[in-house]
């Protein structure tokens, strides 16, 4: 049986161009998952300065983990790490790499863009690394990208791809790998350019196949490739990746579509591809983005299915199985994203480098949302969330952009902003959510306690830090100490100090904690889930009844008066909600889908 190497590129090429800074764990962890799926090389990181790929500024924290050097020292995988320059290759040396990478660019255009220099000055860099490299006994991979076309200068003319590749195996690469970096060319174009740099001497054993699926073609340049000999191929779990300098360029080729395309071929890869899915599923929902892989979800929904089909013959009442929900990304102001799915919205800060501080366009953002939401009877449920390790550090103290000591009217336009946020959140008709991944302070507080549930991580924590400012929780304070209840709000305020999830749990502030080691957004869809049994209309009677409650006192008239609406208001006999309800009720099934409900209604007054 045929066999081919495959090069594993997710943890560096895939990640470098995610904007969401990506917690090191994390990419440690997709490094170990990786290596035990029978990959016989995975590209580590790159030592490159962080100015120029912020997200692999911890490249040496990676490489100085413990278990990646048991990786880098493991003579049965290959572990290259891309290196621009001389002084990246010192670092590596020190961390103990044992193989290295260098990149040129076939193109001016995207040389100059990309690393800031001419083509032949870039070849004259990786020469000057690569000879260092083999003088320290290192293996050196070549890389050249644009090998179709450049987004600057179109078209590359096939001399331009002979002359890196002669130069790249000159200064001793052991291996070429093609990039198709904007994902445009097509087989006959890749058969073309094989059979033209193997024509001029280059032997093929020597090439890899490196190809991005903008256009879709990134499988059929492979088996094309495959086809004139080539027996490596570059690609990235999940189809992660893209060019920063290509502008709308797609990600690598999935590494489940290509192991899944040779192994149905009968080409052994070496890879499992059961486990290479999970890790494709995994990932794409620790950067809460799709999962680009077409085998890959097909094969994870075929799995979800069979594993659905016991539960769904089982008898009524028995628990089935929940599925990860399918968020679908809506236009959001900056500092936010806002996805959708169904009946159910997330609002996500996403400054994470800034601990996703409430800026103004942030919390105008917030509440506009919220109160346009609260007209929309599709919409049954609204969660609030966060990107990176802090669910939200309160308002954005930073020079320059802090409303403290502005002035009253900058004082008073402050307090009408974050008193409209926190009311709108509170007296929104929806249930609300806090999915709190990480710390909250101050106003990061508010939301959380804004909403009428928590689901936190045992990560996360809330401090009402405001003392230790010389300030208090003002526009925050009915929120904390409604939920809190009064002494524990009074010495966690006077105490500024942290308090765990684990501690307000107890007292029924926090709905689940979620383990350290679980998926935070895994558990709250299965929360989302659940609640599909719960009508959207008696929710939002749930919720008032509640607040007359807190508000009111027990047996206050207007307590009394509420709940005598409320009653009138859930008998009445246009109440279709209920009747709904009374009829499935009837009927034996207790398990109605009131989400199925809900869009079933959207969709009617559509047509209408």
């Amino acid at each position: 049986m045929d066999k081919v190497r495959i090069v594993e590129v997710g943890p560096r090429d895939g990640l470098q161009n995610v904007k969401t800074s990506i917690p090191t764990p994390t990419k440690i962890e997709l490094i170990k998952r990786l290596q035990q799926t029978g990959l016989q090389s995975v590209e580590i990181t790159s030592v490159v300065s962080p100015r120029a790929i912020p997200q692999l500024s911890d490249c040496t924290t990676v490489l100085s983990n413990a278990h990646i050097q048991r990786v880098l020292q493991n003579g049965q995988i290959r572990a290259p790490v891309l290196i621009p320059n001389l002084k990246g290759l010192e670092i590596a040396l020190q961390h103990g790499v044992r193989e290295v990478a260098v990149f040129v660019s076939a193109s001016e255009g995207f040389s100059r863009a990309n690393i800031n220099c001419s083509v032949q000055e870039g070849l004259d860099r990786a020469k000057a690394v690569a000879e260092r490299a083999r003088e320290n006994n290192l293996a050196v991979r070549g890389y050249v990208s644009c090998i179709f076309a450049c987004p600057y200068d179109g078209p590359t003319p096939l001399p331009a791809v002979l002359d890196c590749a002669r130069q790249l195996l000159d200064m001793g690469c052991y291996e070429i790998s093609l990039g198709d970096t904007l994902g445009v060319g097509v087989p006959s174009q890749t058969e073309k350019l094989i059979r033209f740099l193997v024509d001029a001497g280059i032997p093929v054993e020597k090439l890899a196949g490196h190809f991005h699926d903008t256009y879709g073609q990134a499988v059929a340049n492979i088996w094309a490739a495959y086809r004139c000999g080539l027996r490596v191929f570059d690609s990235s779990v999940g189809g992660l990746g893209g060019c920063p300098y290509a502008p709308g360029a797609k990600g690598n080729v999935a590494t489940e579509d290509v192991v899944y395309m040779f192994e149905q071929a009968g080409v052994t890869t070496g890879v499992d591809l059961a486990s290479l899915v999970g890790i494709g599923t995994w990932i794409s929902e620790q950067l809460r983005k799709p999962n680009e892989s077409r085998a890959g979800n097909a094969i994870s929904a075929k799995s979800l299915r069979k594993k659905q089909l016991p539960a769904l013959a089982s008898t009524p009442g028995q628990n089935r199985p929940s599925q990860r929900l399918q968020w679908t990304p809506q236009s959001a102001p900056e500092g936010l994203q806002i996805v959708k799915s169904g009946p159910n919205v997330k609002i996500i800060l996403d400054r994470p480098r800034n601990g996703n501080a409430l800026t103004t366009t942030m919390i105008c953002g917030i509440t506009d949302y919220v109160e346009k939401t609260a007209q929309d009877p599709s919409t049954t449920r609204l969660v609030i969330a966060s990107t990176g390790k802090f669910f939200c550090t309160g308002m954005d103290l930073g020079k320059g952009s802090s409303p403290v000591a502005q002035g009253q009217a900058t004082v008073d336009a402050q307090f009408k902003r974050l008193t409209r946020l926190f009311d709108a959140i509170s007296n929104a008709p929806q249930v609300t959510i806090a999915c709190v991944q990480g710390p909250a302070f101050g106003g990061g507080v508010g939301l959380a306690f804004a909403c009428d549930i928590r689901i936190m991580s045992q990560k996360a924590s809330v401090t009402l830090s405001e003392v230790k400012l010389g300030l208090c929780p003002a526009t925050i304070s009915k929120q904390v100490i409604r939920e809190l209840g009064v002494p524990f709000a009074r010495e966690a305020m006077l105490s500024a100090r942290p308090v765990f999830p684990a501690e307000m749990a107890r007292i029924g502030a926090v709905a689940k904690v979620v383990d350290e080691s679980s998926d935070i957004s895994a558990a709250l869809d299965d929360y989302l889930t659940a609640l599909k049994q719960c009508a959207p209309s008696a929710s939002g009677m749930v919720k008032e009844i509640v607040k007359l409650g807190w508000q009111e006192g027990s047996g206050g008239p207007r307590q009394e008066e509420g709940i005598r609406r409320l009653f009138v208001e859930m008998m009445a006999s246009d109440n279709p909600e209920a009747a709904f309800g009374l009829e499935q009720f009837q009927k034996g099934n207790k398990r109605v889908d009131w989400d199925a409900y809900t869009l079933a209604k959207r969709r009617v007054h559509a047509k209408l």
